[in-house]
């Protein structure tokens, strides 16, 4: 514990007269508390408390006792949520992005950070993280361990391709789907031993693979050993496993989730977007949340999702224009839904995405159409107005105007007689 007193020569407006900074740790904090006494000092007091709930509860009371009304907290990966659990509710909570808030090299220990980190929130140098409400945060530990658990089951489905390749076995050389209904319906007979034979095939296969019968006898030809076959069933029970957990999640999303007309209206407004499924739209919000308010306008939310151009400007030369490396989860999903949304026939977001591609790549070109879906969900959300489709005409009928406004400021510099002149030219040497 250290109390003393700092002479007041802050020339930084004053925004909170009673705060106090946190640096966490994974078993301990450091909470520096800044507050005035009189108009010339501002009295400071430094204490650790370890992470356990019972300690964070008397560091709660004990900033209580002062009247601390908003405390800051540096974002180090997820030890913060335990503080912010302690005084939710009864204190504020500034969470700051520890990329914005480096304190001087060289000169760091915990106890510097904290009160760095408690100056920060006296003066409201940074802005704070948006942090939603605790249903969200709940959600977000559903949505993010549904997350973890496809990835399992994608590098188990890895696996499997990995024996079936060792085997000779070619399924996925004629069928897109391994793991469809028609592809399991041939691994359970590759593993029953039976003889492959066309008439069995076409018992089990639907769609265009009932005219590939002799291609799937082929592909199924191969050096397929018992080792395989156990291989094979394990790693089957286990995608089976997976894929029945993945289920149940989404199921308990869903009723957790959507819990009022409200919520629904929101997330119908969302099934709108091209792109959207009843599951993507279920992520999207148990990351974001049904409240955007804390956001002013469009772009400051597609900034926060990372999805904004970055700013790198040195005498006057723009050096970089990459996305911001932030919000994994949110970005990952929105650039999925983008891909999704290109193949939508006949809309909007389809003719601009082969007008970017032509022009930037198709890489940039689904971010682009990433950073198009975020304002969309921004005034699905915030502004509560549902998606109107344009057609894919809408982007050639604007380019239409342009290029009037375009021939127009041409006739206006070279004068209209040679913009005629010129038409009348070209029209003869077409003829």
């Amino acid at each position: 514990m250290l109390n003393r007193k700092i002479k007041n020569e802050e020339s930084y407006q004053i925004v909170n007269q009673i705060c106090a900074g946190i640096d966490v740790h994974r078993d301990f904090v450091s909470v520096t508390l800044l507050c005035n006494r009189s108009q010339n000092d501002v009295y400071c007091e430094y204490r650790e408390y370890k992470t356990l709930k019972q300690e964070l509860i008397k560091m709660r009371e004990w900033l209580l006792s002062y009247n601390c009304k908003t405390i800051g907290i540096e974002s180090t990966g997820k030890y913060w949520h335990a503080v912010h659990n302690a005084v939710d509710g009864l204190i504020d909570v500034n969470v700051y992005n520890a990329r914005n808030m480096k304190n001087l090299p060289g000169k760091k220990t915990d106890k510097a950070d904290s009160e760095w980190i408690a100056k920060i929130t006296r003066h409201a140098l940074l802005m704070p993280s948006f942090i939603p409400e605790k249903q969200i945060r709940d959600a977000r530990v559903l949505s993010r361990s549904r997350k973890s658990l496809v990835q399992q089951r994608s590098r188990v489905r890895q696996s499997i391709l990995g024996v079936l390749d060792s085997a000779g076995v070619k399924l996925s050389s004629v069928v897109s789907d391994v793991f469809g209904t028609s592809g399991m319906n041939l691994l359970k007979l590759l593993m029953s031993g039976e003889p492959i034979t066309e008439k069995r095939i076409r018992k089990l296969v639907y769609g265009p693979l009932c005219n590939k019968t002799e291609m799937l006898i082929a592909a199924l030809d191969g050096y397929v050993r018992p080792m395989h076959i156990y291989a094979l069933q394990e790693m089957l029970e286990l995608e089976k496993e997976l894929t029945s957990k993945i289920l149940n999640i989404e199921a308990a999303l869903n009723a957790f989730l959507l819990d009022s007309p409200e919520k629904k209206e929101v997330f119908e407004r969302i099934l709108l977007i091209p792109g959207f499924s009843d599951r993507s739209a279920m992520l999207l919000l148990s990351e974001i949340g049904f409240d955007l308010k804390t956001f002013p306008a469009a772009k400051n939310f597609c900034s926060w999702a990372g999805l904004a151009p970055g700013k790198h400007e040195s005498a006057g030369i723009n050096k970089s224009g990459k996305i911001q490396v932030r919000q994994r989860y949110l970005r990952a999903l929105l650039i999925e839904v983008a891909l999704a949304s290109t193949r939508c026939k006949d809309t909007f977001i389809q003719a601009k995405y082969h007008i970017l591609k032509s022009r930037i790549g198709s890489n940039k070109a689904v971010v682009a159409i990433a950073h198009c879906l975020a304002k969309a969900i921004y005034r699905a959300i915030h502004d509560k107005q549902e998606y109107h489709e344009l057609g894919s005409n809408y982007v050639s009928l604007n380019q239409y105007d342009k290029d009037l406004k375009r021939l127009s400021r041409i006739a206006d510099r070279l004068g209209k007689d040679a913009v005629m002149a010129f038409i009348s030219q070209q029209e003869g040497n077409e003829t």
